[in-house]
């Protein structure tokens, strides 16, 4: 199972980081793109919370709607509602990590010496993602696929859920994610969200792309 959602996914993943490479060089070889990187991390430091709620609505909700929508892949009614209870969602979710990254500046520093960057990226993805993110997104993205009816979600937490689509998700995570949260958090601090919601707008319809075929499957 693990090996095949390594196959499923790792050109997309690949792909994926990739982007992040490239984004992260430009910033620090590319003077005329690094002004750009700059703006956006003053204008990060202005706004707070409330760019990582917006920031996070649109890269992890509004966009892949849109492109879901395109696809042809969401169902025909209750699609608005679907919308907004995304939007709840990543909204708190966006602010949520925006602290969390914060948290771990305050405890290791903001310095992008290998050993600050690999206490950081062992305490997200093997402490922080398998006990809290990856679980309670992959609930809520069923809460929100059942109409917000949390009887019907709880009913489907069953042993499918949680010995193929967690352990299958979770290695999709790690492929994304543990690359790509090394190259985010050398980054000066105030660019370490904006590239995050860059890299979650295409790391959300990789999860949904595989949560979806995992349960069609299983369940």
């Amino acid at each position: 199972m693990i090996g095949a959602a390594f196959r499923q996914n790792r050109t997309a993943c690949l792909l994926l980081n990739v982007l992040v490479i490239t984004l992260v060089t430009s910033y620090y070889h590319v003077p005329a793109v690094a002004g750009g990187w700059e703006a956006i991390g003053n204008f990060k430091l202005r706004w707070s919370f409330a760019f990582s709620l917006t920031s996070t609505i649109f890269a992890a909700a509004v966009l892949p709607f849109c492109v879901q929508s395109l696809m042809g892949m969401l169902p025909e009614g209750g699609r608005w509602k679907r919308l907004l209870l995304s939007m709840l969602f990543w909204g708190y979710r966006g602010m949520e990590i925006d602290l969390f990254y914060r948290f771990q500046g305050f405890v290791f520093g903001h310095g992008n010496d290998v050993f600050t960057l690999l206490k950081k990226v062992v305490l997200d993805q093997f402490v922080f993602s398998p006990i809290w993110f990856v679980p309670t997104y992959l609930i809520a993205l069923r809460w929100i696929e059942l109409g917000a009816n949390w009887k019907r979600t709880r009913a489907s937490l069953g042993r499918e859920f949680w010995m193929r689509t967690c352990p299958a998700v979770m290695m999709t995570n790690w492929l994304v994610w543990i690359p790509a949260l090394a190259l985010i958090y050398s980054l000066p601090a105030a660019l370490q969200f904006p590239l995050f919601s860059v890299v979650m707008c295409f790391f959300v319809l990789i999860v949904t792309l595989l949560a979806a075929r995992k349960e069609g499957a299983g369940e």
